[in-house]
């Protein structure tokens, strides 16, 4: 089974390497305006219009491999109909919000509650198959056990939808989001490994694949951005499959990152409501802080590899810390 699966990423990891030109090419043939920057942030000047929605590449590539291997090594179960699915479903909904943005010119993309009616009904269909195929109602907090009982479709849907955003946040800087979600995705694909949960890993290895293929273009300086299309995916990719893991405690760690990201938002929002336009941060999400003043905001600005670097630290701290709690717990 290791042999397929590597097998399996391999492929995936080509054919997304050989797929993301002729995306970028079409961008540019076509004089389709790209990514839209943030004004304060001067650094990121230089990258207005650069091509946008480079996730549509990688999740395509590794929904229709992770499929076929699947139903070549005998592993399309519910747990990974249920992760596909989940995948898909995001990514579609990022796909049409990137979509408004770039070809239709709406500014706004998809409305705010749009998004949120789409990613909520995906989550409660997430939870109606899995409910179906023998799933528990019982919520995993460090080898403790919580039956939630109905309550247990709110966990959900709010797993789901917080991760995606939180994900879709962190995607701010070259490469940021691309290596953290990489470094989470080896984590559970340990942890499922341990489980021997083939199915999951299935998915867990091919998508590691499409975005260390990614990566090679969205790196300092980024030739592509993945948009909405690809980080929301990501972030209910994360959700789905720590529930279905029973190890759903342990994406607070293991996206430390991403908790940080949106914390820093909602402190930002409601400090500035509070006082009246007062700041905690210079800028938020916080990659930004540290991108205009680093570490204090009133130092030298950090360059996004120094950024890219200490958060994807902090990933790789959060993951490990998560990974010996997780076993020290069984």
């Amino acid at each position: 089974m290791i042999l397929q699966l590597l097998i399996a990423g391999i492929v995936c990891f080509v054919v997304t390497l050989f797929s993301i030109p002729y995306f970028i090419q079409f961008f540019h043939k076509a004089k389709i305006g790209g990514q839209q920057m943030h004004e304060d942030v001067k650094q990121h000047a230089a990258k207005a219009g650069t091509p946008t929605m480079g996730g549509f590449v990688f999740v395509c590539a590794s929904l229709i491999i992770s499929l076929l291997f699947a139903i070549f090594l005998g592993e399309l179960t519910s747990n990974f109909i249920i992760i596909w699915f989940v995948f898909a479903m995001f990514a579609i909904v990022g796909f049409l919000d990137d979509f408004l943005k770039i070809f239709r010119q709406i500014n706004q993309g998809l409305t705010s509650v749009q998004k949120m009616l789409a990613q909520i009904v995906t989550g409660v269909i997430a939870y109606l198959i899995y409910l179906h195929e023998g799933g528990s109602n019982l919520l995993h907090i460090v080898g403790i056990e919580f039956n939630l009982g109905w309550f247990f479709i709110v966990f959900v849907i709010f797993w789901l939808v917080g991760f995606s955003n939180a994900v879709n946040l962190t995607d701010g800087i070259d490469g940021l989001a691309t290596i953290s979600v990489v470094i989470s995705l080896i984590a559970y694909g340990i942890i499922a490994a341990y489980q021997s949960q083939f199915d999951i890993l299935l998915l867990i290895v091919t998508i590691i694949a499409s975005l260390l293929a990614f990566f090679i273009f969205n790196h300092k300086p980024a030739k592509i951005f993945m948009g909405d299309v690809g980080s929301l995916a990501l972030g209910g990719l994360l959700g789905i499959i720590s529930i279905l893991l029973n190890a759903e405690w342990t994406l607070l760690l293991i996206g430390i990152v991403y908790v940080f990201e949106t914390v820093s938002v909602m402190l930002q929002v409601s400090y500035f409501k509070l006082t009246h336009g007062k700041r905690i941060f210079r800028m938020t999400p916080v990659h930004h802080h540290f991108e205009l003043g680093g570490l204090t905001g009133k130092g030298n600005p950090w360059s996004e590899w120094q950024v890219d670097a200490f958060f994807w630290s902090i990933s790789l701290v959060g993951s490990i810390i998560a990974l010996i709690i997780y076993f020290m717990c069984i």
